[in-house]
């Protein structure tokens, strides 16, 4: 049994430029933006063998970030919304950090993860 559960929501209640997009059964979880910027440069940036475990990732961590966070995310509730086991997204943290694209500090359990390497990556890439 699964220790978290994925949210619900009723995509009715996003805004309609994101439901013209998707369909309700894809969006009945929510969204996490995409920007044009690194779509632009996303094979430059992502050519290695496990580029999907590694976006996959990044868009965990974007999806958990928000103002005001009244606690970090845990390694386990990340790999969670990656759709990843605990040990492929150590693993696949630990390469966007040897790339560079992210920078961790905490331990397991109250992970702040900074993706101002990435950021710096795409505006870099997409010139």
């Amino acid at each position: 049994m699964e220790r978290f559960r994925r949210q619900s929501i009723d995509p009715a209640s996003l805004p309609q430029h994101v439901v013209e997009k998707w369909s309700y059964s894809v969006l009945n979880e929510g969204f996490v933006p995409f920007p044009k910027k690194l779509v632009r440069c996303l094979c430059r940036l992502f050519s290695d063998t496990d580029s999907l475990k590694e976006l996959a990732v990044l868009l965990a961590i974007v999806d958990f970030k928000r103002p005001n966070l009244t606690r970090l995310p845990s390694q386990a509730y990340l790999s969670f919304l990656a759709g990843l086991t605990e040990d492929e997204f150590t693993e696949t943290l630990g390469h966007l950090q040897r790339k560079g694209y992210v920078h961790i500090e905490g331990d397991p359990d109250n992970l702040n993860i900074s993706l101002n390497g990435l950021l710096q990556a795409i505006d870099r890439e997409a010139k």
